[in-house]
């Protein structure tokens, strides 16, 4: 079985509720295993290494991925791996669609070549700092994550 993690930071939950939308829509392939953690929980980065597709996803903090993702990206960019599939998201407020999860790839790419991003970013509005997140936008994410399941099964 394909094996995927999302890997995400969240402040408020919003970030948290659409890794879980996107893994729902990856797991109703019915043929990928889809584990989702926050950046804390995963104490290993070699633990990475039986994945085969990792999803990224954090929060806009000031037109930026959060700090604690851009740690782990550090963290697990020391960590060989063996060529993977990816993505990446994030959840914004007002005007900043796409911006922190822009960077979020750049980083990755420049940190971790040995992901390939395999479909168009993803951003979810949050309403308001806190939340909530805009309606829509869970099943944005369910389809996003079923977008991601066929590019990994393709």
């Amino acid at each position: 079985m394909t094996k995927t993690i999302i890997i995400y930071e969240s402040i408020y939950g919003n970030t948290k509720e659409v890794a879980d939308a996107i893994a729902e829509g990856i797991r109703e392939s019915g043929v990928i295993e889809c584990t989702v953690a926050k950046t804390r929980e995963v104490h290993h980065t070699d633990d990475l290494a039986g994945f085969d597709a990792i999803i990224f996803g954090s929060p806009n903090h000031n037109q930026e991925p959060s700090r604690n993702m851009l740690k782990f990206i550090e963290r697990a960019s020391i960590v060989h791996l063996d060529p993977k599939v990816g993505a990446a998201f994030d959840t914004y407020t007002g005007g900043n669609k796409g911006i922190a999860v822009k960077k979020l790839e750049q980083v990755v790419r420049q940190k971790m070549s040995c992901i390939t991003f395999v479909i168009d970013s993803f951003s979810a509005l949050v309403e308001d700092r806190k939340g909530p997140l805009s309606e829509g936008e869970l099943n944005r994410a369910i389809e996003f994550g079923k977008q991601v399941a066929a590019k990994i099964l393709a």
